[in-house]
């Protein structure tokens, strides 16, 4: 059966070749594979299944290939997929993601293109309600996600929770302390409400942190991560407010 990784050209099949090799396969009818070739903009996703850890997790790469199959320099992001019978057994994290990847030497900054928000969307296609999304924020290209969390401000108010937002989530656990280091870099857990009850507990509790937050006189001291942080928190509380005016009319 044809694959996506057989439209690329030889060169991009030959630099993956090592990983095939090894311990990593095309997706096959895992779940995955629904977004092999799937396009984000003008560009497209490609997927490789890695082994699994000890809890029985799947590994996963996302690479990004342009209109003329040539792949991405690094890889988009290094993953885990969970599933299990009950929806909170089901999540994807991201253990590595680089937002902005080179198609030779041509930089490609997801957030500045505006294909973030598709690639969380898909991502959040994965998990079913009362499953989440996690995603670390130790990486030079979370920055602005590790200083807003650092200095207090509700995640949603982040780039990466906003992006988590956007896909569903409606409440957070921010895993800034590693256990031991067991957990891996710091990173970000969302939460996709298991039903209509939770989610109008938990959207009342995002919205009264987002009016709280924003009825604050701002922070200077904290400069630009201020100004990102009400901003983003600004576009969550209009985007809640957008979806509650149908029942209020």
């Amino acid at each position: 059966m044809a694959t996506f990784l057989d439209e690329l050209p030889p060169e991009a099949r030959e630099r993956l070749q090592p990983l095939l090799s090894g311990k990593w396969t095309l997706p096959g009818d895992h779940p995955l594979a629904a977004h092999d070739g799937r396009r984000l903009g003008d560009y497209r996703l490609l997927v490789l299944l890695g082994p699994k850890n000890n809890v029985g997790s799947r590994y996963f790469r996302l690479f990004l290939t342009d209109q003329g199959g040539c792949l991405g320099e690094p890889p988009l992001a290094l993953g885990l997929y969970g599933a299990g019978p009950f929806p909170a057994y089901n999540w994807v994290e991201l253990v590595r993601y680089e937002p902005a990847v080179s198609f030779g030497g041509v930089r490609l900054d997801l957030p500045a293109a505006a294909l973030d928000l598709p690639l969380f969307q898909a991502l959040s296609e994965l998990v079913p309600a009362g499953g989440h999304i996690m995603c670390e924020y130790d990486s030079p290209g979370q920055q602005a996600t590790a200083r807003i969390l650092t200095l207090g401000y509700p995640p949603v108010t982040s780039p990466l929770g906003f992006l988590m937002f956007q896909a569903g989530a409606r409440s957070y656990r921010d895993w800034y302390i590693s256990e031991g280091g067991r957990e891996g870099p710091r990173k970000l857990q969302g939460y996709k409400p298991l039903n209509e009850e939770i989610a109008r507990d938990k959207t009342e509790k995002l919205r009264r942190e987002l009016v709280e937050l924003l009825s604050r006189p701002e922070n200077a001291a904290h400069g630009r991560w201020n100004d990102v942080a009400r901003r983003l928190g600004q576009l969550a509380l209009d985007q809640l407010d957008r979806e509650e005016a149908p029942a209020s009319g």
